[in-house]
């Protein structure tokens, strides 16, 4: 198993645009492969403003990287990308992952 944890900053105080952006974001991409890949999205409550992650399991290594490159392909994804692009800070968002022990 292996949990990938993308964090974004939200750069908008239109909360509600932001949540639903993010539900929007999330939901394309749980759907994409349900049977493989689990996608959930998170907000800080007692941190920052703002900080967003978004935790993307998979069985394995190989299974995440063709879920993460099959995304960019798909003109629905890249459609949801374009309307949140002013929503978050550019260049403050980051991946990382996490293997199990």
């Amino acid at each position: 198993m292996v949990r990938m944890v993308r964090k974004a900053q939200v750069d908008s105080s239109d909360v509600a645009r932001v949540r639903a952006w993010i539900e929007r974001y999330t939901g394309y991409m749980a759907a994409a492969d349900p049977e493989q890949v689990t996608v959930t999205s998170w907000m800080e409550a007692y941190g920052s403003y703002g900080k967003v992650y978004w935790m993307i399991d998979a069985p394995s290594l190989t299974v995440l990287d063709e879920f993460l490159e099959r995304l960019p392909a798909e003109e629905g994804y890249r459609e949801i990308l374009k309307a949140g692009s002013e929503l978050f800070v550019s260049g403050q968002t980051s991946d990382l992952l996490l293997k199990e022990v």
